[in-house]
This record gives C-alpha cells, structure tokens and sequence, in this order.
C-alpha cells in the first residue's frame, strides 16, 4: 500500500490513507524547525525528530551509518537500485509486522535522494502516543512477572513471522501506561526463510543491552526476569 513519485532523482513512498502527498521538503528537519509539534529525540544517532503532520504526531528518521565508516561516510549508501534501499527494506518489513497483527509504528513516507552512485534517505513513521523505552521505564519501575511474559510472547510472535530484527534492544521496545509493549526500528530487519537458530541471536543482542544499560544507569531489573521472558518465549514455542 503506497503511492510511488519520482521527481530528480528523488523517490518517495509515501501512505495514502495516511497523507495526501509529501514532498522532499517533507523529510528535512529543518523545514520542521519552528513549527508547532517539532522536538528533537535523545539517543540513536541524533538522526530522528518528532514532527506534526496534517495534525498527525510522527516521527522522522533519516537514516546514519554507525560504527568506524560514520567517521568518513555519515549518510551515504551504495546505490544499487530502489528497492534494496535501506528505506524501501524497512517500509516492506513494517507492512509485514502489521499484516501479521504485531505491535508496530505505521509507515507514513520514505524518502530516497540518489547522487551518482550513493543515496541518502529518511523514514517517516506513526508516533506512539503515552509511551516509553523499556530502558526508560526499567530506570523507575520494575516490571512484574506478567509483563515480562507478555514480552516473551511478543517476540516470539515476531519470530514466528520470520522477522528477524537487527538492533532488538531495550531502546527498541516501547511500553505504555497499559502495559503494552510496541517494536520500532525495523532498519536492516529482513525476512527469514524458517525458524531455525537465527531468532537467538537478537535475543542474546536484548539481553546484552539491558544488562549494559543496568550497569551503566541502573534498572529494575534483574537475571530473574530474562528467565520468565525466556519461558515464556520456549512456551509459544510449542
């Protein structure tokens, strides 16, 4: 479900039913500046802000390389067609999370602007009202044994729809004041054939960062509670 336009090596996808049109300008933060609705999100890679459009609060991403090469190559990528941009990857994944009935931010606009043989390109998505990380809620509120088995379950309803999510981490998840959790960030996610070993290793990446975050800022958290998300997780299994 999308609209496709192309204007100078331009591309975007944009969401009908969410949005009658967007335009380039659309997926610059600096044309947000100012406007009622704009703030600016800690954490990731400085790349995001939240923004009002057409009255509707979503989130724009554009999109940043980590590790070493971002010390060279910030935001630019191989060109090696449309669809095997980061943006149109990301758009396919989100709209297959939602067709399953997961939990996730609905897609508004994605964005490519191609030069030569890179690209830069930005996301637009749905903000999720009354939320928080789960690395923010674990910093002033323990989670009970339920929640903590709901998550179970959620994740392995995304496994079992072959998702395979490339940066599940406690930043990643968001929970609200009903306890319901959400999935964002679905960059670099890609479908799986099958169920196999693959789903242990976000998993493991999960573990790590609320162990990392817990040390470094301290959660409510604790081994115990991996353990009842894991049982959890083993008993959707069957």
């Amino acid at each position: 479900m999308g609209k496709n336009t192309k204007t100078a090596g331009c591309y975007i996808l944009h969401d009908e039913n969410a949005i009658d049109n967007l335009e380039a300008q659309h997926f610059d933060p600096v044309f947000w500046q100012g406007k009622p609705g704009f703030e600016r999100i800690q954490g990731g890679r400085g790349g995001s802000v939240k923004i009002s459009i057409m009255g509707r609060a979503a989130i724009l991403r554009r999109y940043f390389r980590g590790g070493m090469i971002a010390r060279w190559v910030s935001d630019k990528y191989l060109w090696l067609g449309k669809r095997s941009t980061r943006p149109w990857r990301e758009w396919a994944m989100i709209r297959h999370a939602l067709t399953a009935g997961l939990p996730v931010p609905e897609p508004i606009g994605i964005f490519v602007q191609r030069t030569g043989i890179f690209y830069r390109a930005a996301i637009i998505t749905a903000f999720i009202e009354n939320t928080v990380t789960l690395a923010n809620y674990l910093t002033r509120n323990k989670l009970d044994e339920d929640s903590w088995r709901r998550l179970g379950a959620l994740l392995h309803r995304m496994h079992a729809q072959c998702i395979y999510h490339a940066d599940l981490n406690a930043n990643n998840l968001l929970i609200d004041p009903q306890g319901q959790f959400f999935i964002i960030d679905f960059d670099r996610a890609r479908l799986m054939k099958r169920l196999g070993g693959w789903q242990w290793k976000p998993l493991n990446r999960l573990q790590r960062s609320l162990e990392k975050i817990d040390r470094q800022q301290g959660l409510h958290y604790g081994p115990g509670d991996w353990q009842v998300l894991m049982a959890a997780y083993r008993s959707a299994e069957k």
